[in-house]
């Protein structure tokens, strides 16, 4: 099944939004709908209209950014459109930029790397907490046995966990699944230092 996606635009030009609408429809990755979000009621209509990305032209006037990035109850990635140089503090609240005077494979490609992101970070979403367990177990190095034996299950519950892991995250390598825990804040990276040393 072909999954939906909406993307807004919070453009002050019309070329602006135009265009990057003419790109957006070579997007081949879902059934995509765009839509021009006003600047005078984007917190209203980014809350009716749900988009998982909104592409933003930073210079548009009275944009409380923090507010923004709240206004959609569903995750929203921010895409900012450079049209000219602007201070990091303001680019900060974006979650990847793009110029005007990038070709439109590129745009398609930073498109498709934000709304995969997103993906990603609804797969874990599904894991039970003895799940997440197994996997700081694995983490850490240790056996099924000793997994099992630190849960007080045993070793075919564990083996069981990792398949649900596995099938969940699509995820099938320990180093896989190192990096899945610590980008999840499952483990911190101190921590994985820490038993490395042990070993």
């Amino acid at each position: 099944m072909m999954r939906h996606i909406n993307i807004g635009l919070l453009l002050p030009s019309a070329i602006q939004a135009s265009g990057m609408a003419s790109i957006l429809r070579k997007f081949q990755d879902g059934n995509v709908t765009v839509k021009d979000i006003s600047a005078l009621n984007y917190l209203e209509e980014i809350a009716a209209f749900h988009p998982s990305v909104l592409i933003v032209d930073p210079a548009v006037i009275g944009i409380d950014w923090s507010v923004l990035k709240s206004a959609s109850s569903h995750p929203l990635k921010l895409i900012a459109l450079l049209c000219q140089q602007y201070p990091q503090g303001l680019l900060k609240w974006f979650d990847d930029t793009f110029s005007i005077y990038d070709p439109a494979d590129s745009i398609i490609d930073i498109m498709r790397r934000n709304i995969d992101s997103e993906d990603a970070d609804d797969r874990g979403k599904d894991l039970s907490p003895r799940e997440k367990e197994v996997i700081v177990g694995i983490v850490k190095g240790l056996s099924n046995k000793e997994i099992a034996s630190e849960m007080g299950v045993s070793v075919n519950t564990v083996m069981t966990h990792r398949r649900n892991i596995a099938a969940k995250l699509h995820i099938h390598t320990p180093a896989g699944l190192t990096i899945y825990a610590i980008v999840s804040n499952l483990v911190k990276l101190d921590e994985i230092k820490a038993d490395m040393g042990r070993l």
